[in-house]
């Protein structure tokens, strides 16, 4: 009988033992964007908060006011003091399960992410994807941007940064583990989208007729073996679109005497890097296979006149971003880890420095598919 007994007893807890340390939604704060600075010798931490009860009420319909959203900053010698130091002020529980972006400033890049990111790996609710970002701006100020029509912040470029880059494809949105395999890769060179903010292109509604603040991936921080070298902005990377396998959507100007006389719209190039190695240096050629569509011509220009003049701006554009990056000493493209793929020993990569006469040539295949304004 008293086996019995103990048997329910145990039994009867089993269950519960899953729930001792649950916690309702209302008891916890969700980080859900942090960024990173370095000021003074300190590391200021910055944290996006959400109540994510509120937004799960919106869902079936706009809300009649915006979503509460909290802003907290910690500081320290490390970034462990910095969490600590946010965790006095914050009145409840921090969960980082769902952190979905991760700022950082130049300053932070510039004095080094290796001891960031290994600090960050130390706490078990941090995962490896959340979307990275750097940043010339106030991290705050980003933080404080929220959608359109009173949305929370979830809305925007930071938490959905693969919707505008589907609608208009230029510099790819990078996630926290894609992040750190490319930099880390012998060779490697992670882009990291820049994001600004941009106060002249939308405003409020009338009543106010406010400058309505909104993000903006406005270039990218490039970043070899951990190191930040220079900032490239939007327009020095302009040919980086036509080497990237994710690219989905972008146009390219029909420019002909230095006039635009068109607009293509290009979906899905594919390129390949061919590898030439000798004893002494490499050399390297770029292919482009791209297809398009003409959605707007403003005078008469034949089929083949079309093909001719957009292959020269592609072509133009990879050369001119290549050259860009020379002067700031990234390899854009990735050269070098086209050798690395090529099998050659890691320890051997310095002995084949990214020049500019390291690119001989870029073939540009470009095919004109829909004619839908072509007469």
């Amino acid at each position: 009988m008293k086996q019995i007994k103990t048997l329910l007893m145990i039994g009867f807890f089993l269950p519960l033992t899953g729930c001792w340390d649950a916690h309702e939604i209302q008891e916890l704060n969700f980080v859900t964007i942090m960024g990173i600075d370095y000021r003074d010798e300190k590391y200021i931490l910055y944290v996006q908060m959400l109540d994510f009860s509120t937004i799960a009420k919106q869902e079936t319909g706009k809300p009649a006011q915006l979503t509460p959203l909290y802003i907290g900053k910690g500081s320290g010698r490390t970034i462990i003091d910095a969490v600590n130091n946010l965790y006095q002020t914050s009145q409840q529980k921090i969960n980082w399960a769902h952190l979905n972006a991760i700022i950082y400033s130049e300053s932070v890049l510039q004095h080094g992410i290796e001891k960031v990111e290994q600090s960050l790996k130390r706490y078990g609710e941090f995962r490896y994807t959340p979307w990275m970002f750097g940043t010339k701006e106030p991290i705050e100020k980003i933080l404080s941007t929220t959608g359109f029509f009173q949305t929370p912040p979830i809305y925007t470029i930071l938490f959905k940064p693969t919707d505008t880059y589907n609608q208009y494809s230029y510099i790819k949105p990078m996630r926290f583990h894609q992040f750190i395999s490319k930099y880390k890769e012998p060779g490697g060179t992670a882009l990291l989208p820049s994001i600004s903010i941009d106060e002249n292109d939308w405003r409020e509604p009338l009543e106010t007729s406010k400058p309505k603040i909104t993000q903006k991936i406005n270039g990218a921080f490039p970043v070899s073996k951990g190191e930040y070298k220079e900032w490239l902005s939007y327009e020095e990377l302009s040919g980086l679109r036509w080497t990237q396998a994710e690219t989905k959507n972008t146009n390219v100007d029909i420019i002909d005497n230095g006039k635009i006389k068109g607009t293509v719209q290009i979906t899905a190039p594919s390129s390949k890097v061919n590898v030439a190695i000798n004893r002494e240096n490499v050399h390297f050629n770029i292919k482009v296979k791209v297809k398009g569509t003409l959605i707007d011509l403003e005078e008469q220009l034949s089929l083949k006149k079309i093909e001719a003049l957009v292959t020269k701006q592609i072509e133009k554009e990879i050369w001119s971003t290549y050259e860009n990056g020379i002067d700031k000493k990234v390899d854009v493209y990735n050269l070098k880890n086209s050798l690395f793929h090529n099998r050659v020993n890691p320890d051997h990569l310095k002995n084949y420095p990214i020049t500019g006469d390291s690119l001989k040539g870029v073939e540009v295949n470009f095919q004109l598919e829909s004619k839908s304004v072509y007469n």
